[in-house]
């Protein structure tokens, strides 16, 4: 069993920055730490409630602190903390490479890209923004049980509700958001779609459609 103060190291922001530094290494060369980290940065910011519980300002004094630890006691920290420093490509001074992150992302911070032409978002960030559409795709629209998206919509809506408010009002945002972000077919095929394979334009807007039909048929409040 993990030790509760070992999740520092193992889970949370500060592994997010170390998978994504190892995801960087092993694309050799085709990947950019600073675009990574700039991803992540704008993932943080995408939602007031991640960035009130964990700004970047957090995630950067954790990795800090996570060098001062690795500098008083190497051996403490837990094994998978350590390959996963190995992975990133961290050397012999683990001190010296958290801090590098840590100052790279307050760097960074100072002059976000949130421009998605021209850092468009990676196949993790859509994990991260879209699990709901992810989630209905798989749910509701691969395995071939409905003939139709019209189908699949009406047969989700109808299993959660009446209690479809929680499903409902994530899914809606997430398919306006998408909406916004990816403008037009060809940018939601090249943007979207490779990852949320059922979301063009008319699906979401079909989906959209019949989110707002239900709420307004069986959820108005009576006078």
């Amino acid at each position: 069993m993990i030790p509760l103060t070992a999740r520092l190291f193992v889970d949370g922001p500060m592994r997010r920055i170390l998978d994504l530094a190892a995801l960087v290494r092993d694309s050799g060369g085709a990947l950019s730490l600073d675009a990574e980290l700039r991803r992540f940065i704008r993932t943080t910011r995408a939602t007031v409630a991640t960035d009130w519980v964990c700004p970047i300002a957090t995630v950067t004094a954790l990795l800090d602190h996570a060098a001062g630890l690795c500098d008083s006691g190497r051996g403490t920290q837990p094994e998978e903390f350590r390959q996963l420093l190995e992975r990133a490509g961290a050397g012999t001074d683990w001190a010296m490479y958290l801090h590098s992150l840590a100052a790279k992302l307050r760097a960074l911070e100072q002059d976000p890209q949130d421009d998605y032409e021209e850092l468009p978002l990676s196949r993790w960030e859509i994990d991260v923004r879209f699990p709901q559409l992810s989630g209905f795709g798989v749910n509701w629209v691969y395995g071939g049980e409905f003939p139709t998206l019209t189908e699949s919509v009406e047969a989700a809506i109808g299993s959660e509700h009446p209690y479809c408010a929680e499903f409902l009002a994530p899914l809606a945002a997430e398919a306006q958001s998408a909406l916004v972000l990816f403008p037009g077919e060809r940018a939601m095929q090249d943007g979207l779609s490779p990852v949320v394979g059922w979301a063009t334009p008319q699906a979401l807007r079909q989906l959209l459609q019949a989110i707002d039909d239900h709420m307004r048929r069986e959820h108005v409040a009576l006078p």
